[in-house]
């Protein structure tokens, strides 16, 4: 009987003793955009990224760099971490609150294997059941990374597996549970006031294709407003509006419009100017209406008018005279002169349009020789001409231009690969990434032949210009 006693305080040790694996680590917060990376060190795999104000909790600090794992996580092994951050950017306190939404809400078809590798080849690591909700994000040509419904933290390491987006569907109108646990946090009251009345709203028209177009609208400002880079009056001042300037507005969110030039068609986050206050723009400004540029274009066809109507005062007898003066046939091209608007001859004055033929053997010495590649990328051999930053429409462009040394002309996908390689590399927060990719033979002070251009998540365009490569082998 003595020994009850004794177990249970033997039992009651191993609970406390077992209970700091319940919450190792300490609850922090990002004071800015982070990048995850899959070591201690700014030069390792970029993995994925926090927004500021973002809640995790952290562990093992070593060299100034911390593991990040999920708030709620129980297990302190390093192999759990969603990544590591520099340990100098994380507060204990929340400061900036500026969530970043991230991922879809799906449902797989069937019964659907998650691999630890993109491809069939992959481990199976879990099998998901018809109907069951995970996040996915990261794709990968036919393949995705799966994340549990309620993760919160955007990265590779974070994930389950990858799956075959051959079987998800999207889950519909669940899709919001996925960012509800960020408002929790008892610090900052405030934060989820501000986006529970925001959130949904911008939600409904993100769903729709048509709603953003239909959200746009031109306003004459009345008085000053500050354009800032992103949508945070932390954020650095791209320009200040002035009375009587007339600009677009549109793609509200978290109380912030996306500002745009009156002239702009086209209008998406990386084309806007940058973002405004919405309380500072419908204080301050008011409804312009539509602006309709002048029409003046047929204006320049008016005066050929006089000098058709001068010459039907000429005799046919004149004409004929004339002709007879000079030796020229009278054909009946002079009768019809009034009838073109404009004389358009060929240097030979014919009247007809002739094929110039360029001698390109002239020109064949006359190009420099091509760059000596010294890098490797997707299997080819490239090198940089050059690297520079640009600000346009209140954005920062990384422009990277590169010499791609291949005998074959590479398709969208090989580009794309190669481009990709390119900006994983020089990824950076608030900032973009232009690849401009030039050709043998091409003349590198000219159009690029490749063009792919890349936000922070990914690859918003790609095209080629095929003209550039006139006088080239592949062409």
């Amino acid at each position: 009987m003595r020994r009850i006693p004794f177990l249970i305080v033997a039992v009651a040790c191993l609970v406390l003793s077992a209970a700091p694996a319940f919450a190792f680590g300490q609850i922090m917060y990002s004071d800015r955009p982070l990048n995850l990376r899959d070591g201690r060190s700014p030069r390792a795999e970029w993995v994925g990224s926090l927004y500021a104000g973002q809640k995790v909790r952290v562990a093992h600090e070593k060299d100034g760099w911390v593991a990040v794992y999920e708030p709620d996580a129980t297990d302190p092994s390093e192999a759990k971490a969603a990544g590591y951050s520099n340990s100098k950017f994380l507060k204990p306190t929340r400061g900036r609150y500026e969530p970043k939404e991230w991922g879809d809400l799906v449902v797989s078809s069937t019964k659907l294997n998650i691999r630890s590798k993109p491809n069939v080849r992959g481990e199976k690591v879990r099998t998901l059941q018809p109907g069951e909700r995970v996040l996915v994000d990261f794709p990968e040509d036919d393949w995705t990374v799966v994340f549990a419904s309620g993760a919160t933290i955007r990265s590779k390491l974070n994930g389950i597996g990858y799956a075959s987006t051959k079987y998800l569907e999207p889950a519909g109108a669940a899709a919001p549970p996925a960012p509800a646990p960020e408002p929790e946090p008892a610090p900052a009251p405030a934060a989820p006031e501000v986006r529970q009345p925001v959130e949904p709203a911008a939600q409904a028209p993100a769903k729709r294709a048509p709603e953003p177009s239909t959200a746009i609208r031109r306003v004459a400002l009345a008085n000053e407003v500050n354009v800032h880079q992103s949508r945070t009056t932390n954020s650095p001042l791209v320009q200040t509006l002035r009375p009587g300037d007339v600009v677009q507005l549109g793609l509200l969110r978290n109380g912030w419009y996306a500002v745009f030039k009156a002239s702009d068609m086209i209008r998406s986050e990386s084309s806007s100017i940058g973002y405004a206050l919405q309380s500072a723009m419908d204080a301050n400004s008011r409804e312009a209406g539509v602006v309709v540029s002048p029409v003046t274009q047929p204006a320049p066809a008016a005066p050929p008018a006089p000098a058709k109507a001068a010459e039907p005062e000429i005799s046919a007898e004149a004409l004929k005279a004339e002709a007879l003066k000079t030796d020229r046939p009278s054909s009946p091209a002079p009768a019809a002169a009034p009838e073109p608007a404009f004389e358009a001859k060929s240097p030979s004055g014919t009247g007809r349009q002739q094929t110039l033929v360029i001698d390109r053997s002239a020109f064949k010495n006359a190009k420099r020789p091509d760059p000596s590649p010294d890098q490797n990328a997707h299997g080819y051999r490239y090198k940089f001409l050059e690297k520079s930053e640009t600000r346009e429409y209140g954005h920062v462009w990384i422009t990277l231009k590169v010499f791609l040394d291949t005998t074959k002309l590479p398709d969208n996908a090989a580009l794309k690969d190669f481009a990709s390689s390119l900006w994983k590399d020089h990824r950076r927060v608030t900032k973009n990434v232009l690849v401009e990719v030039y050709l043998p033979g091409m003349d590198l002070d000219d159009l690029s032949w490749g063009v792919v251009k890349f936000d922070y998540d990914g690859m918003i365009e790609l095209w080629t210009r095929r003209a550039t490569l006139f006088g080239t082998k592949f062409m």
